[in-house]
Order: structure tokens, then C-alpha cells, then sequence
């Protein structure tokens, strides 16, 4: 599986270095996101800027209030722009000789500002909103459009849980690293440059021994920030664990019923549980390390200030009381903007991290991707051909492969019935998952009318079979849109109901309380084993594909259930190629040829009968399974193999 992200030698990147160059990476990554909201930035971006300027200006209204409460000019005040922006503002406001006028007006217009400040915010507000949760939409869409096309083995080797965990919670958590920038980081960044460009026209001295915040909390908060990081990444992947567990126990809570396991389910998930809790709250502690120190160091800070400011207002008279008073007031506002600021710092490690195992869903080339196949075909008209086909499994965490199929050759005409029979593992179910390719070949050719399936379109190739399974697969939907399932507007009802009568299924669908409009229930609960074969088999029907690949479709039936799904596959093999792998022999003895498997191999081929006469591996599993009186003395001292499927 491909990762977004490569690990950086130790010895070559400082760490600090790396995690920099990580974040700015996944960050570019994700800015595209926000560029089908671009208005809602710039509008975000604006009113918050808008807002944090009224908000130092409404600081910088204390000179000239102050002024006249100490019985000092107005606008008396040694900074150069900022008494320039007040002689702008409230110069007119100010009546000379009557103090409480000129209060009341500056206590007006600070009102008035407040105001307008706070309606900006709430505009902010708005547009963040809108460009989080429209964020969160568009990125969970693209993992899960990305994830729908991934090929087979990334499900085969990913628990349903951490890609549940992925799709929903890391996507709802990314989206804090994007818009927070606009709806808190952006905000507090205008507030603080605003801030400082008052305070250097105040007291530029003053201004950069206040500035010597940033490189502390800097030094300070950075390898805390590391630790964020990477523990944000490990409990993403905890929480994965724990929705695996959960997701297990609902699916198969009969199964943990019937074991009387509840007990042990319990016990794995509450571990589980409690590895996440502990993980989250160590990570707490660290995060809310962050404020307190920020909120110290910049108290120390302002102390200094104060300190060298009072010299200046005393002794050099280099400032005014009202210009000190006003600058610690500067100065204590930035504390806020900057404990944000480290505040956001924190949650984008958490973000980050989700990010990066949402990039592992991303960078897993897709079946799309991968493709080779430029040829689209639309029918079938020859053979399929299996010419020393071989295939094998990357071993997870080894660098060899187990072989589970070697040199398999058959050709199987139009209309034939190809059976697959042997022991479990045999390799029969890769060998089927072959021909739609699910899997890739690591060897040899399949070839279908001479054309390789390898240089055949996906899309094409796939419209072509139809495959229906032991574990047939149903969703939460009404019995019509399982039958049509992907195409519901594509068939009539009437189509519909014709595929459910050739399947042997009208008559229990039209007993079910709102016939062919009746939710199933989650899985198809509502149905019996007999009843959800013969749904997959109309469907099948309505597909009407010439190729048809059947596993197990009759395994673990009751006779009478097997009788009717049996009835509905013989309606459904007619004029088709059908490969078929049978747990039961009704099927297999009417095949045009039966592949006998063993370790990967065909040991044997030949129709029933011929089979039956070389009294071979087939002969033998076949009196196996029905165990004749005839058979008994042959099958004596034999080792039992398991029976086909």
C-alpha cells in the first residue's frame, strides 16, 4: 500500500526539520479542498481582519479617554500614526473645556466600534460554519469515491473498522487544520499584527522586548508539539481498533450469542476502549501544558514592560501615562490572540495526523489507476482461455509470496459449465476472482475471445459477469432496489418481476407485507438463507450477463430451500459460460467439465462420468461426501478431505 508519506532518516533531516517539511506537505495537500469555496475564504478572511482592527482601535481609544480623565490634551500622545488615525476619528468629538462631553463622545464611538467589531465576527462566524462543514463534506466524498475503487487486496488487508474510523472521524478531524486557519488561527493573526503595529508606534523599544515572547513559547512548545503529532497519529489508529472490535461484534452477534462469548467480546473492546482512553488523556495532558505556559511566559513579559515602561514615564519622559497604560493593555489583549494561536497550533497536530492516514486511502493507486486496459469489449462470443496461469499473495511483512495457484490451463467455450471442485484452499474461489479481475495474474495469460483481460477495460470486462456467492450480499433497502441493485432506474417493474419469477422468488416476496417495496432490514435479516440466494439469483437474471461465476450458491441449504435455489440456477445457466465452484454435487455432475484442484493445480478434468471411472481424487471425494454402501469399503483407511468448496 502506497503512504503519502516516506520516512526521513534520522541522521539526514533534524526532526524538527522533517516534521516542518511533513506538515507543510499534507497542508499543500489539502488546500484544494478549499478552493471550490474560495468566496467563503475571502469573505471569512476579510471580516476577520475587519474585526481585529476595530478591536485595536477600540484599545487605542483609551489615549484620548485617559487623557481627558487626567486633565491632559485629548490627543497628547508621542506615537506618529496612531495620533494621526485619532485626530481622524474623535479630534472633532473632543469639545475643549467640558471634559464629560468629550468622555461621553469617545465612550460613544467605543461603543459604536465594539459593535461593528462583534457584527463582523458574526459574519465570520457564518461564513466559517458553511466552509467547515462544506470542507468536511467535499474531503470525507473524495475519501470515500477514492475508497469505493480501491482494488480487492487493500479490503483483504485493512480491518472494516480502521477505514470506517478513517472515513468519518479522521475526515470530521482534518478539517480543523483548513478552516481553523480562517475561523480562529486568522482571526488572532490579524489581531496580533494589528496590535503590534499600534504598539511599535507607541513604543518601538517596548514593542520588541514584548515580541520576545514568540521565540520563547517557540523553543518551548515545539518538541511538545512533536509529541502531539505522533500520539494524535497512534490514537487515530486506536480508535480504528476499537470501531474493528465493535463492527465484529455487531455483525456477528449471533455468532457471539450462540458461543455465549459476550464476555470475551466484552473484555476486547473494553481494552480496547481503555488503550484509546489512556492514549487521549496523556495526550490532554500535554495539550493543556500549552495555555498555562503561553499565559506565564507572557505574564513575565508584561512585567518587564511595565517595569521599563514606568522609567520611561517617569525618568526619561519619553512616554506619557496614558501611552504606558494603553500599551500594557495592547499587551495583555495579545495574550489572548497568542494562546489561541498555541492553542491551534496543538489541534492541528491532531489534524495532521488524520490527515496523513487519510493520504494512506488516497495514495493507494486505484483499480482505475492501475488499469492497463485501453480495449473496451461489449460481448462474448468464443472462449475464455486460462493459459499456465499462476498467482500468489504478498506474505504482510515478508518480502516472498505464497502461491496459491501454478500452471492452470483450460479453455471454456460459450456455454459451457466449468465446475470447481476440491479441498478448502485448494485455490478455487482466486481462480474466479481472476476472470473479473480482482486479482491480477502473477503469471501467465487469460485470454477472453484471444483478447488478454489485462488489455480489456475494467468497466467493460466487469459488465460482462455476473457472480453470485454463498454469502449473498443484501443492504437496508426495499426488495426492488436489491434486485436492481446499482440500476434501479434502468429496469421496469415488470422486468423486475419476471427475473424474481425465473429465480423462484415472486411468491415469497409477494407475501412479505409490502411485496416488492418491503425494506429487507440490514443484511437481508428478514430472509431466509433459501430466499436470499434466489434474490441474488434474480438479480443475477436481470443482469443478464453471459458469463456467470457461481461460489458456493447452494452451500449450508436446507433441502427444500436448495431444491428451489437449484431450479432458479438452472434457469440461470442457460445459453451462459458459468464457472462453478459447488459444495454440492447437483450442479457439478451436469457440467460440461469438471477441474479438479489440489494445491494450487489441476490434478484432474473430465466430465462425471469419466471422473467417476478413473476412480482418482475425485471418485474419492465424491464417495465421501455421499457415503453409498457401494462406496464404504473403497473410502476405508482413507484420510477425510473436506468437502468441495
Amino acid at each position: 500500500m502506497a503512504t503519502s508519506i516516506e520516512p526521513v532518516p534520522a541522521q539526514s533531516v533534524p526532526p524538527k526539520t522533517a516534521d516542518l517539511s511533513v506538515g507543510l506537505s499534507i497542508y499543500r495537500r489539502l488546500l484544494p479542498f478549499l478552493k471550490p469555496h474560495t468566496w467563503r475564504l475571502v469573505g471569512a478572511m476579510l471580516t476577520n481582519i475587519g474585526a481585529a482592527l476595530l478591536d485595536a482601535f477600540s484599545v487605542a481609544l483609551l489615549i484620548p479617554f485617559l487623557n481627558t480623565l487626567f486633565d491632559r490634551p485629548a490627543l497628547d500622545i508621542k506615537a506618529g500614526w496612531v495620533s494621526g488615525l485619532l485626530h481622524a476619528t474623535v479630534g472633532q468629538l473632543m469639545v475643549e473645556g467640558d471634559k464629560m462631553t468629550s468622555l461621553r463622545n469617545v465612550i460613544l464611538v467605543v461603543l459604536l466600534v465594539v459593535v461593528a467589531k462583534n457584527l463582523l465576527v458574526w459574519i465570520s462566524g457564518q461564513f466559517g460554519a458553511e466552509l467547515q462543514e462544506f470542507v468536511t463534506r467535499d474531503l470525507r466524498n473524495t475519501v470515500y469515491k477514492h475508497l469505493a475503487r480501491l482494488p480487492l487486496t487493500y479490503f483483504t488487508k485493512t480491518k472494516s473498522g480502521q477505514i470506517i474510523s478513517r472515513v468519518l472521524n479522521d475526515t470530521f478531524e482534518t478539517r480543523l487544520v483548513l478552516t481553523q486557519i480562517v475561523t480562529q488561527s486568522l482571526q488572532a493573526i490579524a489581531l496580533v499584527g494589528a496590535t503590534i503595529a499600534f504598539l511599535f508606534d507607541i513604543s518601538w523599544k517596548l514593542t520588541v522586548i514584548s515580541l520576545g515572547i514568540v521565540p520563547i513559547l517557540s523553543l518551548v512548545l515545539q518538541p511538545l508539539l512533536r509529541k502531539l503529532r505522533r500520539g494524535n497519529r497512534r490514537r487515530g489508529n486506536q480508535h480504528g481498533e476499537m470501531a474493528s472490535v465493535l463492527q465484529e461484534t455487531v455483525s456477528g452477534i449471533r455468532l457471539v450469542k450462540s458461543f455465549g462469548a459476550e464476555g470475551f467480546e466484552e473484555r476486547r473492546f473494553t481494552d480496547a476502549s481503555d488503550t484509546y482512553a489512556r492514549t487521549t488523556v496523556r495526550l490532554s495532558k500535554l495539550s493543556y501544558l500549552a495555555p498555562p505556559v503561553t499565559e506565564v511566559i507572557g505574564m513575565l513579559i508584561a512585567v518587564t514592560v511595565l517595569w521599563i515602561g514606568a522609567r520611561q514615564v517617569l525618568i526619561d519622559k519619553s512616554l506619557t501615562g496614558a501611552d504606558l497604560i494603553t500599551f500594557l493593555v495592547f499587551v495583555l489583549r495579545l495574550l489572548q490572540p497568542l494562546k489561541q494561536l498555541t492553542s491551534v497550533r496543538t489541534t492541528a497536530q491532531s489534524s495532521l495526523a488524520s490527515a496523513e492516514r487519510l493520504f494512506d486511502i488516497l495514495d493507494t493507486p486505484s483499480e482505475q489507476e492501475r488499469d492497463s486496459g485501453t480495449l473496451s469489449v461489449s460481448r462474448f462470443t468464443r472462449d475464455i482461455r486460462f493459459d499456465n496461469v499462476g498467482f500468489a499473495y504478498e506474505v504482510a511483512g515478508n518480502h516472498h509470496r505464497a502461491s496459491v495457484l501454478d500452471g492452470v490451463s483450460f479453455d471454456a467455450a460459450r456455454g459451457d459449465v466449468i465446475a470447481l471442485v476440491g479441498a478448502s484452499g485448494a485455490g478455487k474461489t482466486t481462480l474466479v476472482d481472476l476472470i473479473p479481475r480482482f486479482y491480477e495474474p502473477t503469471s501467465g495469460v487469460i485470454s477472453l475471445d484471444g483478447v488478454d483481460t489485462r488489455d480489456v477495460t475494467l468497466e467493460s470486462l466487469r459488465s460482462l459477469i455476473g457472480i453470485v456467492s454463498q454469502d449473498t450480499v443484501l443492504f437496508h433497502d426495499s426488495v426492488r432496489n436489491n434486485l436492481a441493485y446499482g440500476s434501479a432506474d434502468k429496469y421496469t417493474d415488470a422486468e423486475i418481476e419476471t427475473a424474481a419469477r425465473a429465480a423462484n422468488a415472486h411468491g415469497f416476496i409477494s407475501a412479505l407485507p409490502e411485496g416488492y417495496g418491503t425494506l429487507l432490514g440490514e443484511r437481508g435479516t428478514r430472509l431466509s438463507g433459501g430466499q436470499r440466494q434466489r434474490i441474488a439469483i434474480a438479480r443475477a437474471l436481470l443482469l443478464d450477463p453471459p458469463i456467470l461465476i457461481l461460489d458456493e450458491a447452494t452451500s449450508a441449504l436446507d433441502t427444500e430451500s436448495e431444491r428451489l435455489v437449484q431450479a432458479a440456477i438452472d434457469t440461470l445457466l442457460e445459453g451462459r459460460t458459468v464457472f462453478v465452484i459447488a459444495h454440492r454435487l447437483s450442479t457439478v455432475q451436469n457440467a460440461t467439465t469438471i477441474l479438479v484442484l489440489d494445491k494450487g493445480r489441476i490434478v484432474e478434468r473430465g466430465t462425471h462420468d469419466e471422473l467417476r471411472a478413473r476412480s482418482g481424487v475425485y471418485s474419492r471425494l465424491y464417495d465421501m461426501q455421499f457415503r453409498s454402501p457401494q462406496s464404504a469399503e473403497s473410502v476405508r483407511g482413507i484420510t477425510p478431505v473436506p468437502s468441495f468448496g
